[in-house]
């Protein structure tokens, strides 16, 4: 008898390790793969002047500073930040997002905003902003932008906004849909819209 258990041992044995019962030991774990990576940098809820993003991109440091202290996030960002005048010597300052773009991967990638809707404190969406106008900040300036990221590549870019038809002096949650290479996904950020709309540059009352 312990001959012939034997003998059964071996074969199931044998008939476990032909099916794929014992793990190959050459065989390593799967690596995630690198993501485009995207996030706001900073929001202006303001109006609709018909040009291209005038908001200079905020520094890295600058943001993680602001996020420190919870501020309501795109207000102290963008004080100061405007490559015309202040708000208060000027007609109209426009509407703009800027974000931050990584591409972690090894191929070249599109990136572009699918919708941007504005969301009040009860979480009910009250509006959307149209982007146009995609830039990349290079050379201190703003330049057309194709919406493509190249391997390993990190951009500052902006699209200006349809101005916002909501309340004045509201803070909103601002959230964005964003298709990237490998797929779409939802960022959002909390910023206030505080000053009144003005009137469009050359009008006189």
């Amino acid at each position: 008898m312990t001959t012939i258990r034997s003998v059964l041992f071996l074969a199931l044995s044998a008939v476990t390790l032909s099916c794929g019962g014992s793990p190959d030991p050459d065989t390593t774990p799967p690596i995630k793969a690198s993501t485009v990576e995207v996030s706001i940098a900073s929001v202006t809820l303001a109006d609709d002047c018909g040009t291209g993003p005038t908001t200079i991109p905020t520094a890295p440091t600058q943001i993680a500073q602001a996020r420190a202290v919870d501020e309501p996030a795109g207000r102290s960002m963008a004080k100061g930040a405007s490559m015309s005048q202040a708000q208060g010597d000027r007609a109209c300052e426009q509407s703009s997002i800027q974000l931050r773009v990584e591409n972690g991967t090894t191929v070249a990638s599109t990136v572009a905003i699918h919708k941007i809707e504005l969301i009040d404190d009860n979480g009910i969406k009250v509006g959307e902003l149209t982007p146009r106008a995609p830039s990349r900040w290079a050379a201190d300036t703003y330049q057309v932008w194709d919406q493509q990221v190249a391997p390993s590549e990190v951009l500052q870019v902006s699209y200006a906004l349809s101005a916002p038809s909501v309340s004045r002096g509201a803070s909103y949650t601002v959230r964005v849909t964003i298709a990237a290479g490998d797929g779409e996904r939802t960022i959002e950020q909390r910023t206030t819209l505080e000053a009144e709309a003005s009137l469009p540059p050359g009008v006189v009352t």
